[in-house]
């Protein structure tokens, strides 16, 4: 189980760095385009309003990737987590029983004092 937290956070990390790296791109493109609006206001309006287009739209397509990638990563753990609790049920439906019922009698006994 420790192995699955492990790649979880390491696929995390790894998304956290893209984050850092789509921030350092987007800085680095504001400030081509402050060069850009220095150079000539009319040319670099036009170039500009490309320019921003454009990064706006890799920007947004790289954070859709990104949140695609932690959204399958949740899914397939989610599964695993499932696939693992029909086995116990399946291994110790007595013990899963016994858990399930005092689950419900706590949940009882915290609905009446509300």
């Amino acid at each position: 189980m420790a192995r699955k937290s492990r790649s979880s956070s390491d696929d995390v990390a790894g998304i956290e760095r893209e984050i850092a790296g789509l921030m350092r791109d987007l800085e680095s493109r504001v400030s081509r385009l402050n060069t850009l609006s220095r150079n000539g206001a009319s040319h670099a309006a036009a170039e500009a309003s490309d320019y921003v287009s454009e990064t706006l739209a890799d920007t947004a397509e790289r954070l859709r990737n990104g949140a695609q990638t932690m959204t399958d990563e949740a899914t397939k753990v989610g599964g695993d987590a499932l696939r693992r609790i029909e086995e116990e049920v399946e291994q110790r439906p007595l013990l899963t029983l016994a858990i399930a019922a005092g689950i419900g009698f706590l949940a009882g006994m915290a609905g009446r004092r509300h």
